[in-house]
């Protein structure tokens, strides 16, 4: 079980001012810089540079840099695999370390990552996990979960992340009636009943879940080049763990401490079922 909450609270912001989003640009960046002077697991994608990215980069392998696209820095980060996901949880979990690509950097921690379990696609979250990319069950009942008793559909469940069964206004998310044609920073739109941003549209975002063989993740909620239905959680999309994509981004929970749980207000929220 997790919570959904913001890397910001981790990577110096107050909690009390933060918001369950996507990961963005600006966050990848600081792990980048960390971890990625030479970046043998390939986490940089040169398309990061390109026009749906948000991320360059600079100098020789061992002396690499990074810094954000101007103007795109709370853009969510995109081009990014199920395995770069991961890594970037493992780094949360680990305290944001500076240092080589590790088993005390990005290889160790929440997942632990091998050749052999890449190869397999059987990695898995640890017991003792702190910070994780989001499970299908913890996305979706963020997404499309609220109450009867506390204003949701009769059965608890929305057909939309935008806590409604009609597909949002341009106005509501940044999906293909909106024109834009880009992703956005998140948190651009209202959140959800849950207080979490961009659950609809802007990008796909990873699970960690193994729906099947080689595919990694049973993504909803849409991108911003994305109509109506690919909104909903009756078009959910599978992927190779290593695709990247300018659709494609990710969020990550946070085991909650004891001072969390009014605060935030989002923890041990599993599906039980699948609406429609």
């Amino acid at each position: 079980m997790g919570w959904l909450v913001p890397p910001r609270v981790l990577l110096g912001w107050s909690s009390r001012s933060s918001y369950p989003s996507e990961v963005t640009n600006a966050q990848y960046t600081a792990f980048l810089n960390a971890v990625a002077w030479s970046d043998p697991n390939g986490l940089y994608n040169t398309s990061m540079a390109g026009s749906f990215g948000g991320i360059n980069r600079t100098g020789p392998n061992g002396a690499l840099v990074y810094s954000t696209v101007s103007g795109r820095e709370n853009h969510p980060v995109n081009f990014v695999s199920f395995w770069d996901a991961a890594r970037f949880a493992n780094w949360l979990h680990n305290g944001q370390p500076v240092g080589p690509q590790g088993a005390g950097t990005t290889e160790d921690g929440a997942y632990t990552i091998t050749p052999a379990g890449i190869a397999a696609n059987s990695v898995t979250r640890n017991a003792n996990w702190q910070w994780a990319v989001a499970s299908t069950n913890e996305w979706y009942k963020a997404a499309y979960h609220q109450p009867a008793s506390q204003g949701g559909d009769s059965d608890d469940y929305w057909l939309y992340p935008t806590s409604s069964n009609t597909a949002p206004l341009p106005g509501q998310a940044n999906y293909l009636p909106s024109g834009i044609g880009n992703t956005t920073a998140v948190a651009s739109y209202a959140p959800n009943f849950y207080g979490a941003y961009d659950m609809a549209g802007n990008v796909y975002e990873w699970s960690e879940s193994i729906p099947a063989g080689p595919f990694r993740g049973t993504m909803v909620g849409g991108a911003f080049d994305n109509v109506a239905g690919w909104l909903t959680p009756q078009n959910p999309i599978i992927q190779l763990p290593n695709t990247e994509r300018e659709q494609v981004g990710f969020r990550v929970v946070l085991v909650p401490g004891p001072s969390s749980v009014t605060l935030l207000g989002l923890g041990g929220l599993l599906a039980s079922r699948r609406r429609r």
